[in-house]
């Protein structure tokens, strides 16, 4: 992997050692050994790692660098933080003999002080013993390791020594592993003083916890998937257990998805399978709170975690995506101050990672993150306390169903009622106080909706949205005066809220207040001239209006609008649109007597409907448009080209049972089978009319004949001339009757 090009060539070669050793091995002159010098010239106590003998360093270049560059740099303290197993120990070791194997090392002196008491083997957890456990003891190892002799017993006699030995060097490296295990007050306040008493000192720390100051941190993640994959193989290999080696890709990286990528408990999972466990066994318990890896990586700090820490850590583990702080505070439901200082305790320990986003605002918010491993501990945890699972899931799923609805409504309808835009904690409170309140109003609760859209404002007072939604729930009622008074007061606190000028609008559009509402959506219209949804509004009004021509290019315009939505939905409701639209001008072309021009428009409206039914074959109001079209265009050719005429009406007659079909349907079908009828029956093809206008057609559309006295009427009279009264029908054919 080091090696990129050139490792195929050392790879060869190394099988060639294995299997020819003699044909490479000669004596080598004693005096070599006698000449030969260590490379790395400079004091210190850097153990050999772990990994050298289980799998090898994976991985991690990037990390590597970036803890090099930051030691060269003007900062003292840097700290390697990340939760536990994740590989901050390998990574500093890696890093001090990356800089031991170069010819001119960055420091004059590495000390090595390791505070681990417990490490993690196949065995289990063991007991191991601390290289330093208090302050003397750390003074101690870096007067031995930079050859000062025996130290003096005296306290203030070391602190002396350790002053003349750091200004006889010129810099000196001080690494302290697993900080946050030491107790001694004395070690953190040496720390932390080292800059201004001694500055050519540098600490370099591995801490889950870190110090929370002074120092520059650089949180470890888990290893990459492709590395995750790399290390199991090798460890694999080391063990000897070649059937693991051998697994394919793909099954090696669910393996190592489900143990977080951590390296240590990829180690520790092929561990017990050297030791006869089964791998899908371990890695189904390696979450559980009884699992040494878990105890290993969470026990000691989840314990030592705060209230408040703990119950914020559960709430993040019932997420499957980082929540925004004023999500996750609604869960906990503490006062800010204390919901902040265990947002940061928990950062602190490494078991949450802060992470930035953009909001739809172009404003910056913090979301944060739960490692997988840290999640499956949690949530055991969790399991314990079931009265406090149960609040915080019904609060997460309260949460999710609303973002949810927001974003379907998005995706739909920009403008539909669920759409907030929410972004500050308070604002999203009020917005889930009013998707509650609209939820209720759907529920038939009225007046308890009006209290929910009390609270919000309560919430939230200038959150225009609030206001805005509370609006249309008057207006759905009937209350036009309040509903107005909400509109002119979300107006106010945002003019530039594209959505309150179109839901204006559509209030008054609904009140067939046309004037008014070609107002309102002219407002939207320049506030987002390119939004189809706004543009179809506006050509909605226009067409209202009759202002027919300009209603046609706004439609079509935004037709070819995508910048808010590219779905099929909106692709349709701007089809049906334009349909509708050319119908209207139709009517009224034919009403000037421009008969030429109002066919070509219903033919034109005709294709805008098939092309929508292509979209979707299930859409009612595009049925009964393209039913109503045909129709209209059999009217327009019954005198002049009578076997056209006859096609429409046919293509607008419903082919399905009757007591499958909507009343529109069976009025339409009633319609086009009247005037198919008699246009049969002028032509004298009486068995073809009957078969269209059939005998009981009377008592299999009793509706349609209520409702409409004078389709009734007409109804009555073709019955009478098809199977009362033959004399009739030849009246008929005259063009008499």
């Amino acid at each position: 992997e080091q090696l990129g090009t050139t490792g195929k060539e050392f790879i060869e070669w190394t099988i060639y050692l294995e299997n020819s050793p003699q044909d490479l091995v000669f004596p080598m002159p004693v005096e070599f050994s006698d000449t030969y010098k260590d490379p790395i010239s400079i004091p210190n106590n850097v153990p050999t790692p772990d990994y050298e003998y289980e799998g090898g360093f994976v991985g991690r270049i990037d990390d590597v660098k970036k803890i090099i560059a930051l030691l060269e740099g003007a900062r003292n303290v840097i700290t390697i933080s990340g939760a536990g197993g994740v590989g901050k120990t390998a990574l500093a070791l890696r890093v001090l003999h990356t800089i031991l194997q170069r010819p001119n090392p960055t420091f004059d002196a590495i000390v090595w002080l390791s505070a681990k008491e417990t490490q993690l083997s196949i065995l289990g957890i063991e007991d191991i013993e601390p290289s330093v456990k208090n302050y003397e003891e750390l003074l101690d190892t870096v007067l031995d390791v930079l050859g000062f002799g025996n130290p003096s017993s005296i306290l203030e006699q070391k602190e002396a020594d350790i002053s003349i030995v750091f200004e006889l060097y010129k810099r000196v490296l001080i690494v302290v592993d697993n900080l946050e295990t030491i107790i001694d007050d004395r070690i953190t306040n040496f720390i932390l003083d080292i800059e201004d008493k001694f500055p050519k000192v540098k600490i370099l720390i591995t801490s889950r916890k870190g110090l929370g100051q002074v120092e520059r941190r650089h949180e470890l993640q888990q290893l990459k998937v492709k590395e995750a994959v790399n290390l199991f193989r090798r460890i694999a290999r080391d063990k000897k257990l070649i059937h693991l080696a051998k697994i394919d890709d793909s099954t090696l990286e669910q393996y190592v998805n489900r143990v977080a990528c951590y390296p240590l408990a990829i180690k520790w999972a092929v561990g017990q399978v050297a030791i006869g466990k089964n791998l899908n066994e371990v890695i189904g318990a390696i979450n559980h709170t009884t699992s040494d890896i878990s105890k290993f990586s969470f026990e000691q700090v989840f314990n030592a975690l705060s209230q408040i820490g703990k119950k914020i850590l559960c709430a993040l583990s019932v997420f499957d995506e980082p929540p925004p702080a004023g999500v996750l505070n609604f869960i906990i439901d503490s006062p800010k101050e204390d919901f902040e200082d265990g947002l940061q305790e928990l950062i602190l320990v490494s078991l949450v990672i802060p992470e930035q986003h953009k909001t739809e605002k172009n404003e910056i918010e913090n979301r944060f993150t739960l490692l997988s491993l840290t999640r499956g501990y949690v949530r055991h945890q969790l399991d314990r306390d079931p009265y406090f699972k149960r609040e915080i899931l019904d609060k997460r799923d309260r949460i999710q169903s609303t973002i949810e609805e927001a974003d379907r409504a998005k995706i739909q309808y920009k403008f539909s009622l669920s759409n907030f835009g929410a972004d500050s904690d308070v604002e999203r409170v009020a917005a889930m106080l009013a998707q509650t309140a609209f939820s209720k109003y759907q529920a038939g609760r009225y007046l308890d909706a009006v209290e929910d859209y009390k609270r919000a404002i309560r919430v939230a007072p200038r959150f225009a949205p609030i206001y805005r939604n509370w609006a249309v729930m008057e207006a759905q009622e009937g209350h036009s005066p309040e509903a107005e008074k909400l509109m002119i007061a979300a107006s106010e606190l945002d003019p530039n809220d594209v959505q309150i000028w179109q839901i204006w609008g559509n209030i008054k559009r609904k009140e067939n207040k046309i004037q008014d509402a070609l107002e309102k959506y002219e407002i939207a219209y320049k506030l987002a001239p390119d939004d189809s949804v706004v543009i179809n509004s506006l050509g909605q009004a226009k067409s209202r209006a009759g202002d027919f021509a300009s209603a046609d290019t706004l439609f079509k315009r935004a037709l070819g609008t995508r910048n808010t939505t590219s779905l099929i939905q909106n692709e349709i409701i701007n089809r049906s649109s334009i349909a509708k639209n050319l119908q209207r001008w139709a009517e009224s072309e034919r009403r000037n007597r421009q008969r030429g021009s109002a066919q070509a428009k219903l033919e034109e409206a005709l294709e805008y409907c098939d092309s929508v039914l292509k979209l979707d074959s299930n859409d009612d109001r595009s049925w009964e448009l393209l039913r109503r079209i045909h129709i209209e265009l059999g009217f327009l050719h019954s005198r002049i080209n009578p076997e056209l005429a006859l096609s429409h009406f046919q293509n607008a007659i419903v082919q399905k049972p009757v007591r499958f079909m909507k009343h529109r349907e069976a009025k339409d079908t009633l319609e086009a089978s009247l005037q198919a009828g008699e246009i049969l029956l002028r032509l004298g093809r009486i068995e073809e009319a009957k078969k269209v206008f059939p005998k009981n057609i009377k008592s299999t559309f009793p509706g349609p004949q209520r409702q409409n006295p004078r389709l009734n009427e007409a109804v009555n009279k073709l019955w009478e001339t098809l199977y009362g009264n033959t004399v009739n029908q030849e009246l008929y054919k005259s063009g008499k009757n």
